[in-house]
């Protein structure tokens, strides 16, 4: 079986960069889009210091930052109601 190629979809940065994260994860995993967080070591005792990056498999990238970007940045509309 061969290793899936793991790119960032999304990264976080700032005081609640690890809470941002974990939603956004969640998000994903309610679509069945297996991702993973990566960095944020620090965050806890440093934030905004570690950036936390939200990792999706290479053929996933596409519908993942399409669902985040309708839940994250569009909150007001839902996905059913995207152009």
């Amino acid at each position: 079986m061969s290793e899936q190629r793991m790119v960032r979809v999304r990264a976080f940065a700032g005081p609640t960069a690890k809470t941002d994260a974990e939603l956004a994860k969640g998000i994903l995993h309610n679509q069945e889009i297996p991702c993973v967080i990566s960095g944020g070591q620090s965050a806890d005792m440093l934030p905004g210091v570690d950036v936390v990056q939200l990792l999706v498999r290479e053929e996933d990238a596409v519908e993942a930052a399409e669902l985040l970007e309708s839940f994250l940045d569009n909150p007001s509309r839902t996905p059913a109601e995207q152009p």
